[in-house]
């Protein structure tokens, strides 16, 4: 018996439990709703994957592809916005007129989403230029150990931002609010939160690598041999060579069927990444109000 009047916080175990449980219920009446925002992202004319940073950016000059581009983002935004509405209602939580608090939830889900993935892609881009410019200078091993801090760093904020999309939806907070409000929680049990998220973004992982699987094996091969021509001591030249060199390889071509799995599954990965986020979001709230009494 809990005699503090205080809940007892769960564990990393737990709350992957919980998350895969609420992914099962709602396995036939929510989770068509991210299965069809993922094949909105799969098709062609959504561009590279249907990312709003893996678009190419001269298509955009285009009317009719920046008209899809938009719309695809919209209505993957309204897909997922809903589909947490859907969850939570099937977690207890009463929500009126979901569809109706889908549709306002866009601006906040999508700023959110934007500013988000700007710092992630910030902190990844900063750990990259000191990786290559130490490597330049000092070699490959001291150039590894410099880019760990910004990576950390990245891995940090990604973390603590993870749950901006709850607060954003079922609350119907701003973009900032939203973000903030994650950060608060997450600083509270960063450790805790880490772990669980770490669990459904190892799953997410491996499907983009499994979607990427042709154009990685590419860029592999392409660095490889230009590895194996630079000196002792690199140069600018080489190194920015050896780089644009792996980007000269196109995407090898994916089997329809193939394509298809692919999408399913990054589908069920990232239905079980929202459920379990929303699992860890809700026992941080708890727990975060039970500290401020």
């Amino acid at each position: 018996m809990n005699v503090s009047g205080t809940e007892p916080r769960q564990r990393p175990g737990q709350v992957l439990t919980e998350g895969w449980r609420l992914a099962v219920a709602g396995a036939f009446n929510v989770f068509p709703c991210v299965l069809a925002a993922e094949i909105i992202g799969s098709l062609p004319v959504a561009g590279a994957g249907g990312g709003l940073f893996s678009t190419d950016l001269e298509r955009l000059a285009q009317p009719a592809f920046l008209g899809w581009t938009l719309l695809s983002v919209f209505m993957q935004s309204f897909l997922y916005a809903y589909a947490l509405l859907r969850l939570a209602q099937l977690d207890g939580v009463t929500v009126k007129q979901p569809l109706q608090a889908a549709l306002s939830a866009i601006p906040g889900l999508l700023s959110g989403y934007i500013a988000y993935e700007l710092l992630v892609v910030c902190g990844l881009g900063i750990a990259l230029i000191f990786f290559l410019l130490v490597m330049l200078l000092f070699g490959l091993v001291p150039a590894l150990v410099v880019a760990m801090a910004p990576l950390a760093a990245t891995a940090w904020i990604s973390t603590a931002l993870a749950f901006f999309a709850y607060p954003a939806v079922l609350e119907q907070s701003g973009p900032f609010v939203a973000l903030g409000r994650s950060l608060r929680l997450a600083k509270s049990s960063w450790a805790h939160a880490a772990l669980v998220v770490s669990v459904p973004a190892i799953g997410l992982l491996l499907v983009a690598v499994l979607q990427d699987a042709p154009s990685i094996s590419d860029s592999v091969h392409s660095i490889l041999g230009g590895m194996s021509q630079l000196s002792s001591q690199p140069t600018a030249m080489q190194l920015q060579n050896m780089l644009s060199g792996s980007d000269a390889h196109p995407a090898g071509d994916q089997h329809p069927l193939w394509h298809a799995i692919t999408v399913v599954l990054s589908a069920v990965a990232w239905w079980y990444a929202v459920t379990v986020c929303y699992a860890e979001f809700k026992m941080l709230k708890r727990t975060s109000a039970v500290t401020a009494r």
